[in-house]
């Protein structure tokens, strides 16, 4: 009953003592910083909310602005010696080449929307009607820029003389108001407080082209989306009725020096702050110019949706070694103790050998003198050897002394799997037994000499 009650108050104390682990675990070993984009930027507004997930949880995620999807790659794919930076938000469609040494942890649920934005009195319907246009195309390395140019460059809209410029992204919107500008471009996500505001304060339109799918179709990346009317401003409805507007997914990279602990925790980050996020990957297919691999870590966490069990209470252990290959570790070491039992169960197999071989030989000189029975029999032989047996017993006596110290050694042996000294011990009893009683024997046969 006592031994049944300490077993009970036993597990309990494990149980409690995993339960407050798991409870104060989740992000406390986490330090890394995003690359994300402008502030007030969905990327922006998006990794303050996963760093606030988990600096609740004792982690640190530092938030660092830049001016885009460009930049973010850029950084990401620089030699980091310190692994600083370890992850980034870009737009699909960024270079990324393959040998970036960046891999894939998957895309946000939802994408951002390519918005070009004018004075109501400013209206442009077809693409005839952006011919000598100005553009502001946002920060330089910005994934608007690259996006915007990359469209532009079109052979059916070459010839329409478009003038784009760098411009930071509030100063555009400003310059469009002032009539300095015909059209800001932004790629955002729709529900960016910043795009409300800057609609809301300079009064702006979202432009719709026709044909646009025309456009967008010839590139593998974009896809067609809507905005609502009255999306930013019900009121004075901006926009005025619902927009066609082309859309980029948005994938979260990393660099290789990020750790799989790391990875794990920013997937359960992403995960808790989007609900979608695990059922939206992995992606079924990128742009051909962000080569950047699916992660082993994200292909197994969208699998289950969840950390596996070492992942979520040792991840000091998963930086060590990925859990795909420890059941290879174990069927090594298991291999390897198998091998090492074999080992040892050879050596006590001829070690048995020998001495039963010493055994035989003992009886042809000493006859039953030298018995393991446990009750002593009467000799076949006399008691006192002779001059020439005397000879024998102390050959026999020399061999088992050497056939000893092999004993000793194989019991102290490497190869000897823990607790199988035994077997040693007991080899080493049968030949002190038999050395006992031949020692006997012969010193007998000496004193009546």
């Amino acid at each position: 009953m006592l031994r049944a009650l300490l077993l009970a108050v036993a597990s309990a104390a494990i149980a409690a003592l995993a339960l407050s682990y798991s409870t104060v675990r989740d992000f406390g070993s986490f330090r890394a910083a995003i690359l994300t984009g402008a502030p007030g930027g969905a990327y922006h507004s998006l990794a303050s909310n996963l760093a606030q997930l988990a600096g609740r949880d004792r982690g640190h995620l530092e938030v660092i602005p830049t001016a885009g999807s460009i930049e973010n790659a850029k950084r990401l794919m620089a030699d980091q010696k310190a692994c600083v930076e370890k992850f980034a938000f870009v737009q699909d469609g960024t270079p990324v080449p393959a040998e970036a040494e960046l891999e894939l942890l998957g895309r946000l649920p939802e994408p951002e929307s390519l918005l070009l934005l004018a004075r109501r009195d400013r209206p442009f319907v077809t693409f005839s009607d952006l011919r000598g246009a100005s553009i502001g195309i946002g920060p330089e390395n910005s994934g608007t820029a690259y996006l915007v140019r990359q469209l532009l460059a079109d052979p059916d809209l070459k010839t329409l003389d478009i003038r784009t410029s760098y411009r930071d992204l509030e100063e555009q919107a400003q310059l469009v108001a002032l009539g300095n500008l015909d059209i800001a471009a932004y790629v955002m996500r729709n529900d960016a407080e910043f795009l409300r505001t800057i609609i809301g304060r300079y009064d702006l339109e979202i432009i719709e082209l026709r044909d646009l799918r025309g456009l967008t179709d010839r590139y593998p990346w974009p896809t067609l989306g809507r905005v609502p009317a009255g999306r930013y401003d019900l009121m004075r409805q901006a926009p005025a009725t619902d927009k066609l507007v082309p859309q980029v997914n948005t994938l979260v990279l990393a660099h290789a020096c990020a750790k799989r602990a790391d990875r794990i925790e920013l997937l359960v980050l992403l995960a808790a702050a989007l609900p979608t996020f695990v059922r939206s990957n992995p992606p079924s297919s990128t742009s051909s110019a962000t080569e950047a691999p699916l992660s082993s870590e994200a292909r197994q966490f969208f699998l289950t949706g969840e950390p596996e069990f070492v992942d979520r209470y040792f991840p000091w252990l998963v930086n060590l070694m990925s859990p795909a290959y420890w059941i290879y570790l174990v069927m090594a070491v298991t291999a390897l103790f198998n091998l090492l039992k074999g080992i040892s169960r050879f050596r006590l197999w001829r070690l048995d050998s020998a001495r039963e071989k010493l055994e035989a030989e003992v009886k042809l000189v000493a006859g039953d003198a030298v018995s393991h029975a446990p009750a002593p029999r009467r000799p076949t032989k006399p008691a006192l050897p002779d001059a020439d047996e005397r000879d024998a017993i102390k050959d026999i006596l020399d061999r088992l002394a050497r056939l000893r110290e092999r004993c000793q050694r194989y019991a102290n042996s490497f190869a000897t799997p823990m607790g199988e000294e035994m077997f040693y011990r007991y080899q080493q009893f049968l030949i002190d037994r038999t050395t006992v009683e031949l020692r006997a024997l012969l010193g007998a046969g000496a004193h009546n000499l």
